[in-house]
């Protein structure tokens, strides 16, 4: 998706909010969205972290949940 049309502001919001919610939902695995946010442009994939932090600031999320989070992701413990 690197430079294409879905990078304009609008566009980007509604597709980052679409696969979100998608991999929330698990209609859309984590490697999906992974491979989705790999494939945007360094600018794209800016943007899409200030949303997900958003979106984090709204949920009021807990040092609980984002352990959880974490350990739901299969990233490496440190």
């Amino acid at each position: 998706m690197t430079g294409t049309s879905s990078e304009d502001g609008a566009g980007l919001r509604r597709e980052t909010e679409r696969v979100v919610n998608e991999v929330a939902q698990e209609l859309r695995t984590l490697d999906d969205g992974a491979a989705w946010f790999s494939g945007l442009s360094p600018a794209g994939r800016q943007e899409v972290l200030r949303q997900v932090g958003g979106y984090a600031m709204q949920a009021h999320i807990t040092a609980a949940d984002g352990r959880a989070g974490v350990a739901r992701s299969g990233a490496p413990r440190r």
